[in-house]
């Protein structure tokens, strides 16, 4: 008799469901809907999901200028998700302009994708095992959490997940339309994240060579024609995209033209492996990056020779020293794997302070990924079936690590450790139902270790971008004493963080408090010499301290730097000089005419 961590039947797969497994199926999916209306409830009246900042922002105001008849922009596709504004736009069209619907509409997305995860690991491991996966996801945190986020991800989980799940239920055979859907859906997904779009070939390949048995009697052409279908829809669904971008730019560009930068980023030689920008391209990482690939190239540059350009900068980082780059994949692979929810928009650790709905201790990364790949080593020997869950985490992992790891940009392998996570605790209840205690205590083991591994604290994030965030909202608002506070409480968490010392300078300024404003602007300076904005903040400061002297060599600095500033910096930084040195009768009429 084998040991009861591996005796489900195959069965279970296949087997109608009786009344108890639908009344649990219907009770969870209720869960995960009253979950997540809660957590929309405790979020709505906090500053940073009254506003929109950073990749939102973008969207929304794509979204805008959709809802006003602009369809695409003037160049290529930069940010992850062409598809995205689209969605905003329909949803503000039928709800209103407010951020609530959009929050409601993916929240039932969310809610869709529990289930979909309980189809998914029915259909690979079982009934029990998929109510056991749909439990936890109903429950795991961050899927709650970037469901409020004004961001695509919870529709490319949704994607993701539907393409799975036709996947699986192809490899049961039914005609080619479920492998149609599948890599329809796949490109939809592919749509939000292009890194998907990895699995598209694997995907094809797994079709080819893993498809039903009776396939095995058939012509060769037949035999493969799920796999073309499968790889030829996901490339139907993103085409709209790629001719969009060869015709603004004139370049073969799939879905977006970020892959150069964001390769850049997890990837130069003094990157930690996450995403972090310089000070000079946080405002607009798109015009940052091609304005400073342009300058060092000395001409204009398309969109895909803007990427090439950071790519080979990149490849050149990592020739001149491969042994740092070996390390920080290293790093890149740990922190993939880490329980840590690293932050790359809002703080999910911050924003569970009051969202008490985010404090589920068993909805957690650090839960659910040792019993998922627990439970995936268990189920290996179902090969056709859990080997594609496993093949598309291996596809997914490989197209995350070698750019930047975030909390949100892993989060697609979830659904796999889901389905894993189910199996290990259907098997283990089976096994202390069977009383084998030793099969217990090895896989208490194994968990343990594998906890342990998951559990490390790596890498820990300050609340200092939120503090910085909530500061500029009340500014936004008028509230510059209130700004200048979280600001400072910004700084505080975070001395080396230069955006919030700068917006302390700036709110300082606003309240007069020059010689402060100075201060944070020296500050910012000094640990990088080449953040503009703070050197001309601190000409301001000085000016208006009435230090013209100092002044002048504040918006000197930016004039004599080596490479030179941008175009605009520079012309800004003239034009203050030029003012500094009127006559003051001269000056003040300049100021009134403007």
């Amino acid at each position: 008799m084998g040991s009861p961590l591996r005796s489900t039947s195959r069965n279970d797969t296949e087997r109608a469901m009786i009344r108890g497994e639908w009344i649990a199926l219907g009770a969870i999916i209720a869960l995960a809907l009253t979950l997540r209306l809660i957590y929309l409830h405790e979020i709505q009246d906090h500053p940073l999901f009254r506003t929109l900042m950073g990749d939102p922002a973008v969207y929304f105001a794509q979204a805008r200028d959709i809802a006003q008849g602009k369809l695409v922009p003037e160049h290529a596709y930069f940010h992850s998700s062409p598809l995205y504004p689209f969605f905003l736009a329909l949803v503000a069209r039928l709800g209103g302009a407010d951020f609530e619907p959009i929050r409601v509409v993916q929240s039932m997305a969310g809610t869709l994708s529990v289930l979909l995860i309980f189809l998914l690991s029915r259909l690979t491991v079982g009934t029990r095992s998929g109510l056991i996966a749909a439990f936890f996801a109903a429950l795991y945190v961050p899927l709650m959490f970037f469901e409020g986020e004004v961001l695509e991800i919870t529709l490319v989980i949704t994607a993701l997940l539907g393409s799975l799940v036709f996947l699986q239920l192809a490899d049961r055979g039914g005609g080619p339309w479920k492998v149609v859907a599948a890599g329809a859906l796949l490109g939809l997904a592919g749509l939000g994240k292009p890194n998907l779009l990895l699995f598209a070939p694997v995907g094809a390949l797994w079709l080819a060579l893993h498809g039903r048995k009776d396939r095995e009697r058939r012509a060769r052409v037949v035999r493969v024609l799920p796999a073309v279908l499968f790889f030829a829809a996901a490339g139907v669904m993103i085409l709209p995209a790629t001719v969009h971008n060869f015709r603004a730019e004139g370049d073969f560009i799939p879905v977006s033209s970020n892959g150069g930068i964001n390769f850049f980023i997890g990837n130069h030689k003094n990157s930690p492996g996450v995403f972090q920008v310089p000070p000079e391209m946080r405002f607009d990482l798109r015009l940052a990056s091609k304005s400073v690939a342009e300058r060092e190239t000395g001409r204009s540059l398309s969109a895909g020779e803007v990427s090439d350009f950071w790519a080979g900068r990149t490849l050149a980082d990592i020739s001149a020293n491969p042994g740092r780059w070996l390390t920080l994949m290293g790093r890149k692979f740990v922190l993939f794997w880490n329980h840590y929810e690293i932050p790359n928009h809002y703080h999910l650790y911050y924003v569970a302070l009051f969202a008490p709905v985010l404090r589920i201790p068993v909805g957690t990364f650090g839960v659910v990924a040792p019993l998922g790949l627990f439970g995936l080593v268990l189920a290996v020997r179902r090969r056709k079936r859990v080997g594609l869950l496993i093949l598309f985490g291996l596809s997914f992992m490989a197209s995350v690590v070698p750019f930047f790891i975030t909390g949100r940009y892993r989060l697609a392998i979830v659904p796999v450790l889901l389905v894993g996570a189910g199996f290990a605790v259907e098997s283990l209840w089976r096994a202390a139902r069977g009383k084998d205690w030793r099969t217990l205590a090895v896989a208490a083991i194994s968990i343990a270790l594998l906890s342990a591994a998951v559990g490390i604290d790596t890498i820990e994030f300050s609340f200092a971008a939120m503090h910085n965030a909530v500061g500029t909202i009340r500014g936004r608002q008028g509230d510059m004493a209130g700004a200048a506070e979280d600001f400072r409480k910004a700084v505080e968490a975070n001395p080396d963080d230069l955006s919030a010392r700068h917006n302390l300078g700036l709110a300082f300024l606003e309240l007069g408090r020059h010689d402060e404003a100075a201060e944070q602007f020296r500050q910012a300076v000094v640990r990088h010499p080449r953040y503009y904005e703070a050197w001309l903040g601190l000409g301001r400061a000085d000016a208006e301290a009435g230090r013209t002297a100092a002044a002048l060599e504040a918006w000197g600095a930016i004039v004599d730097m080596e490479p030179p500033a941008p175009a605009g910096v520079l012309a800004e930084a003239r034009a203050l000089i030029s003012e500094a040195r009127l006559p003051d009768k001269d000056l003040e009429q300049r100021r009134e005419n403007r």
